[in-house]
This record gives structure tokens, C-alpha cells and sequence, in this order.
């Protein structure tokens, strides 16, 4: 096994916007202090606090750990990367090459199946579509994952001289750390049967837009009003149960309003999606804390 906890701890394998490398003090300091009996993530997306779960309660814990996200690429990419790491360096360095050889576009192209002129070409799949997608996230534009309405890949490439492609000992790393593979899961949010009372969830969903034009197609579809309201249900459910629960979301008065009956904590994180540069910065953010937490 490897040490967790010595010089070199796993980082996350993909850029991922929003994701929580940031906000992990912030959102450790109201678990840190629990025992969980199994720790259950349903939106995924980089994994920065499952990591940061293991280092707090043990690696142990990721016997029972659930992750999901409904991206069917993403899944199949930390499925891929539990069970064929060795495959995975494999195919990044060969497609690292073609990278070089052609460009960012031939392997957007062959990810979607389809060029630029709309002319059906072999669409990677299995390992190579995996390793494709690392190297497509170390090489576009701010780490962005964003389809068109067509389900299609379409973020440009980002300015990068020597991108590093794989972090060879972090993959092994992230391998031996990820859950088994049956606990990692392609589902909706609220499709996970086997949370119980004294699990910890934390839920970081698609974030409700500030205003009307901050938002861009998202990875997993439409996550509107009224998926967030489905959320917040689920969320009130799992914490009538007993579960820890905690969420993050934008600092929207929407998400403020119906998440009233719960304590809203407002943290500050630097986002840097936006193009415009004096746009960028420190913004709020919320955590919503469930009730169990908050009577630990």
C-alpha cells in the first residue's frame, strides 16, 4: 500500500472546475471530528475531498467509500484507472504522441467521433478513450469539462508549452486508493441505496448560476431549479435519517432560500473560469451542514 501520509500524497488526476482543493480546510472542520461508518460521494468530479476523507479517518475507509457521478466518461475513466493503471500510463504516453505529432484537435476528434468538418471518424473507447480524456483535461482550455448540445467535447485548447500529460507514481497511487470497483458508480444523485445513519455524504452538485449568463453546459446535462430542488429534498431525507450531510453550492440567493432550514455557512474560494481576468478571484460560496453534524 501506499503511504498516504508521506511526502508525495495523491492528487487528483483531473483539472476540474470547482473542484475543492481550496475549500478543503473549510469543509474538513465539520468532519474531521466524526466516526463514519462509510463515506458516500454522489458528484465526484475530481475527488479532492474523498483524498482528503482517507487522510483524515484512515485508508481503511475506502473499503466502504462510494463514489458516483452521472458523467458515464468519468466513471469509466477512475474504473479504468482502479483496475489497468498500467494501461492507462500506457495509452497517455502513446496519445501524448500523436498530441505532439498532430495536435490538440486530432484527439478531440477522435474522443467525439466526429472532426471539425462533421466527418464521422474512430471514436476512441475502453482505455484509450480514458487516457484520452486525462490528456484532453491536462491540455484544454482552464480544465474545462463541457459538451454541446449534441453531447460532443468542444472545449478549445488551452495555452500549454510542456503539459504533463501523467504523474505515473500519483496514478498508481490514485489506483490503490480508489474503492472497489463496484462501489464506483454511474448513477443519479439519489440512486444510492445503501446509505444508512452515521454514513457521511457530501454532496457537490452542479452550482446553481449566480445570475442568468454565468452558467455553461455542464457535463452531466441540465441541472436546473428544479434538480436542485430534487436535491434539497434528498438532502432534508438523508439528514431526517441521521446521516452526516454536507453540500456545497453557489452563493445564489435561490440556493440560500431553500436551504433555510439548515445552517448555510458562507466560505471564499478563488475560481479562475471566468475569460475575463478582472472577473476572477476570491467569490462566497455556501456549505450547507446537516443537523447530526451540527449536534455532534
Amino acid at each position: 500500500m501506499f503511504d498516504l501520509f508521506g511526502d508525495i500524497e495523491v492528487k487528483p488526476i483531473l483539472k476540474w472546475v470547482g473542484g475543492k482543493r481550496e475549500l478543503i480546510p473549510d469543509i474538513r472542520e465539520y468532519y474531521k471530528n466524526l466516526k463514519p461508518n462509510k463515506y458516500i460521494e454522489p458528484f465526484f468530479g475530481g475527488g479532492s475531498v474523498y483524498f482528503d476523507i482517507l487522510k483524515t479517518f484512515g485508508v481503511e475507509l475506502k473499503e466502504t467509500s462510494i463514489i458516483n457521478d452521472v458523467n458515464t466518461d468519468l466513471i469509466e475513466m477512475y474504473k479504468n484507472i482502479k483496475s489497468s493503471p498500467n494501461e492507462i500510463i500506457k495509452y497517455c504516453k502513446e496519445l501524448e504522441k500523436d498530441y505532439y505529432k498532430y495536435d490538440y484537435y486530432h484527439i478531440r476528434d477522435r474522443f467525439n467521433g466526429i472532426d471539425r468538418d462533421k466527418n464521422q471518424v474512430e471514436r476512441y473507447e475502453g482505455v484509450v478513450r480514458s487516457s484520452s480524456l486525462i490528456l484532453l483535461n491536462r491540455t484544454c482550455f482552464n480544465g474545462l469539462y463541457r459538451v454541446n448540445s449534441k453531447g460532443l467535447f468542444n472545449v478549445p485548447k488551452g495555452n500549454y508549452k510542456n503539459p504533463r500529460i501523467v504523474d505515473e507514481e500519483n496514478l498508481h497511487k490514485l489506483s490503490s486508493l480508489l474503492p472497489k470497483i463496484e462501489n464506483i458508480r454511474n448513477t443519479q444523485f439519489d440512486n444510492i441505496e445503501e446509505i444508512e445513519k452515521g454514513d457521511l455524504v457530501y454532496f457537490d452538485p452542479p452550482y446553481h448560476p449566480l445570475n442568468e449568463t454565468s452558467s455553461f453546459t455542464s457535463y452531466s446535462g441540465s441541472f436546473g431549479r428544479k434538480e436542485q430542488i430534487r436535491l434539497r429534498d434528498y438532502f432534508k431525507k438523508l439528514n431526517d435519517k441521521g446521516v452526516n450531510v454536507i453540500l456545497s453550492n453557489s452563493s445564489s440567493p435561490f440556493i440560500k432560500e431553500i436551504y433555510n432550514e439548515f445552517n448555510v455557512v458562507e466560505v471564499y474560494c478563488s475560481r479562475n473560469i471566468n475569460s475575463k481576468s478582472n472577473k476572477r478571484g476570491k467569490i462566497p460560496e455556501f456549505l450547507v451542514i446537516g443537523d447530526e453534524i451540527l449536534n455532534q
